[in-house]
């Protein structure tokens, strides 16, 4: 039996009222509207988290004239904050993947390990197993592996460079494995006997001595684990007004950021940590060049402190150098 409603009806001046009976509507158009933005919600979900399992290999390119003209295609392998993320057995996924990859040396930038008590160190020695034999490899510390007694709460400076007063434990395996601390500085010398240095921001007068490095005409790469933000050129005038106390550089490589873990198509990321809501893009990933020329790439990491990334991809990076003529 079909279900009616009865509708009261009454005539204007009328005594008597009478009713007519009516089918009940189904709310048909309202379910629909409902199951759409409920199924477009769910996709919009899904697709958000599965861009955040996927791994991007990112690319960029850097160009400068103070760069030895053999080292031009010369590619470095950039990878960091991995918090203990495991891609297959052994690393054998992120293997495989860079396996298919072509680079000259790797650089992890920091954040290798989660927050366990008990770290696994061996998750270290597979990562650097994935890199391909006779590449060489170097390393800093991120301020997940390491915290100074003395770091001001006040300031994250400190998470730029950061440099025990010992080697830790971390340290002394990335070493086991042939890896090498960037800090103070470090040199990497092709076959034509041209070189580019790898430093820190703070200038060790007698490493860089010894290594004959002309920060006027050598081309040099600052590696921190959490972005510079500061006016480089402003910074350097201010410190360096009676001897040289912190490097000018020609790139720097940083990461710490996960390149905006929760971020939103079109609006991009969301909040961050150290920029709040809605930062600017070229702070949290990415190439960027200042006024002077120097380069920031921020690598975008493979892990995340916690939670889950959002429409945020995991990333390694090939960041390719090439030789750029001087401008008259």
């Amino acid at each position: 039996m079909k279900r009616v409603k009865r509708k009261q009806y009454i005539s204007p001046g009328a005594k008597e009222s009478f009713f007519v009976e009516q089918k009940k509507r189904r709310p048909i158009i309202p379910l629909i509207i409902v199951g759409v933005l409920l199924t477009g919600l769910i996709l919009f979900v899904v697709t958000g988290l599965r861009y955040g399992a996927d791994v991007d290999v990112v690319r960029v390119t850097v160009k400068s004239s103070q760069l030895p003209m053999s080292f031009d295609g010369f590619k470095i392998l950039q990878i960091s904050d991995v918090y203990g993320r495991e891609f297959g057995e052994n690393q054998s996924g992120l293997k495989a993947m860079l396996e298919k990859l072509d680079y000259d040396a790797v650089i992890f930038c920091g954040d290798y390990m989660g927050r366990e008590t008990d770290p696994d160190y061996w998750l270290v020695r597979d990562l650097v197993g994935c890199v391909r034999e006779g590449v060489p490899v170097f390393y800093i510390l991120g301020d997940n592996d390491y915290r100074p007694k003395n770091a001001p709460e006040n300031s994250e400076k400190w998470k730029m460079c950061i440099v025990p007063p010992y080697k830790i434990d971390i340290m002394q395996v990335f070493e086991e494995c042939g890896a090498k601390f960037v800090y103070p500085a470090e040199r990497i010398t092709n076959e034509a006997g041209d070189s580019i240095y790898l430093t820190g921001i703070a200038y060790d007068r007698e490493v860089l001595n010894e290594m004959d490095f002309d920060q006027d005409t050598d081309f040099s790469i600052c590696v921190t684990h959490k972005p510079i933000n500061y006016n480089v050129t402003r910074r350097l005038r201010d410190v360096n007004k009676r001897t040289i106390t912190e490097v000018d550089y020609d790139l720097c490589l940083s990461a710490h950021t996960f390149g905006g873990q929760y971020r939103l198509p079109v609006l991009g990321a969301v909040f961050s940590g150290d920029e709040g809501w809605f930062p600017q893009e070229d702070s949290l990933r990415g190439l960027s060049r200042d006024d002077a020329g120097r380069y920031r790439y921020i690598n975008g990491g493979l892990g995340v402190e916690s939670g889950f990334r959002f429409f945020s991809h995991p990333e390694i990076s090939i960041i390719e150098l090439k030789y750029e003529e001087k401008a008259d």
